[in-house]
């Protein structure tokens, strides 16, 4: 069961600490054959799980390091380029191929990978993954045909499309002009996986129903953005002056699949893919059953045994979702392309590199708090949410760091909490509960959201490791908070089990 939830050997929720190892898992007996065989005793494997994670997953050579693919990349053209950095590419080595070496450039099914006088060459999704991907696209192809709903009948035709042709831009395009009862996201999308360099996208799967009612009284966040992105904690060169609104969609999950590992998402903000976040913006989708169940299991819990008595009751579900709403929202606004010291034109991602995601998600998280307060102050969300939504937050920051400080939330989350409480914006009481210091903690989120902000929109790789350094710890607070919640072992997640989708497919 551990192994689905993480989809891996590798326990997401600790670090990537292996849970299924050589050792444990080494030896199956097979005692019966295909057919009867007389002295048959039974086959024995083993199963070589690796003790560390592979950083580049199975998207490059398990032996290439970051230098040889920058030299690579370098002798490239920038279409190559392009190819090699693309969300949809696996990179692969010209030696592990049965190639002819005195030829510089070869074919694979059809199509010319130029390598050069290098090893490496990169191959298209649809071709890599072609019987896996030709048969999603034909089932996208027929569910298309069954759709009643216009919009969703272009989504799953389009995606079908994209799956063989490894051109997702018309697809997500559908994917956020979807107006069905029957919400669908399906697709490489998030680049989690990759910890070389975050450029290689995973597949997922969501389907939910879209709940009408929650939907439309959230249209107040994506009607804001481009107010919010003129108002932002950082230099006005940097803003951007076209921000597109965010669509936003409450749904009820019902499944989901692929990378969904480790930490259940309450929320996700698509595409990733930076032309359509520069044309179109992005589009938002809620999972408030998802979001239930956390406060309810994991965040109450979490505040009754971590919160000053008399903060406690500020903790509540509506500053707890309010939050998500616009962390996702703020995902839309800020640095994404850029334009570095130099004059090239680039992305924050392609700068960042791996450092991108963790950054991303702090950026969002303190982007979304310092959000909260200026609509407050706007008279455009209730004063009840003034306090409640940074208890709430503190709170927050306890169940997501134990998703782990090799999780990019996890990340995220430690370094805001070590930022605040240094900033003394968050105090530890002798009695080992915490609370805000509402005098002090306007200025300090307002302060690290400058910081990140201003990294982002410089595309500085150093600065960001630097603030990841001193902040991405689990510090002496962070680690009394955890021993608390481990003693009375409040759960670091929930496990959805899909009823609906298991009678019906059943």
């Amino acid at each position: 069961m551990y192994y689905l939830i993480n989809k891996s050997p590798w326990s997401s929720l600790d670090e990537n600490k292996p849970f299924l190892t050589t050792a444990d898992s080494a030896i199956k007996l097979l005692p019966e054959a295909t057919k009867p065989v007389t002295g048959w005793n039974g086959l024995e494997y083993k199963a070589a799980f690796p003790m560390l994670k592979p950083p580049g997953a199975n998207f490059y050579p398990p032996d290439m390091d970051k230098m040889e693919f920058e030299l690579w990349k370098g002798s490239l053209t920038e279409s190559k380029k392009h190819d090699a950095t693309s969300f949809f590419t696996v990179i692969k080595r010209q030696s592990e191929f049965d190639f002819d070496s005195s030829l510089p450039n070869h074919t694979v099914d059809g199509r010319d990978y130029s390598t050069g006088v290098h090893d490496l060459f990169s191959i298209p999704y649809c071709k890599e993954y072609n019987s896996l991907i030709t048969r999603a696209a034909n089932l996208l192809q027929k569910a298309g045909d069954l759709a009643g709903s216009p919009s969703l009948k272009r989504l799953l035709h389009g995606k079908a499309a994209a799956f063989l042709s490894n051109d997702y831009y018309d697809s997500d395009i559908a994917w956020m002009e979807l107006d069905s009862k029957l919400d669908v996201t399906i697709g490489p999308y998030e680049t989690y996986e990759d910890a070389l360099f975050g450029y290689k996208a995973t597949f997922e799967a969501f389907i939910g129903v879209r709940d009408d009612e929650a939907t439309a009284q959230l249209k107040l966040f994506g009607n804001n953005l481009q107010v919010l992105e003129q108002h932002l904690p950082m230099d006005d060169i940097y803003k951007s002056t076209n921000v597109n609104s965010a669509p936003i969609r409450v749904i009820k999950l019902i499944y989901n699949a692929g990378d969904v590992k480790g930490p259940q998402t309450i929320a996700f903000n698509l595409p990733n893919d930076e032309r359509i976040v520069k044309e179109r913006g992005t589009s938002m989708v809620m999972l408030k059953n998802v979001s239930e169940a956390k406060f309810k299991h994991i965040l109450q819990p979490i505040a009754d045994v971590c919160i000053a008595k008399e903060q406690k009751e500020l903790v509540d579900f509506e500053s707890f979702f309010t939050h998500t709403i616009c962390h996702e929202c703020c995902h839309g606004i800020g640095p994404h392309t850029i334009t570095l010291p130099n004059g090239q034109k680039s992305t924050v991602r392609e700068e960042l590199q791996e450092l991108h995601s963790a950054l991303e998600e702090a950026k969002a998280d303190i982007v979304g708090l310092w959000a909260l307060n200026f609509l407050i102050n706007q008279d455009l969300l209730p004063k009840s949410l003034e306090k409640s939504m940074y208890v709430s937050f503190l709170t927050g920051c306890f169940r997501s760091v134990r998703f782990g400080l090799e999780e990019a939330h996890g990340k995220g989350q430690a370094v805001q909490f070590n930022w605040l409480f240094e900033k003394e914006a968050f105090v530890l009481h002798p009695d080992e509960t915490f609370s805000v210091d509402f005098a002090k903690v306007e200025g300090a989120v307002e302060s690290l959201s400058r910081e990140i902000l201003t990294i982002q929109a410089k595309g500085d790789k150093g600065a960001a490791s630097l603030l990841l350094q001193k902040y991405c710890k689990m510090t002496q607070p962070l680690k009394l908070a955890l021993l608390k919640l481990e003693s009375i072992q409040v759960p670091v997640d929930i496990a959805p089990t899909f009823t609906f989708a298991d009678e019906t497919l059943g």
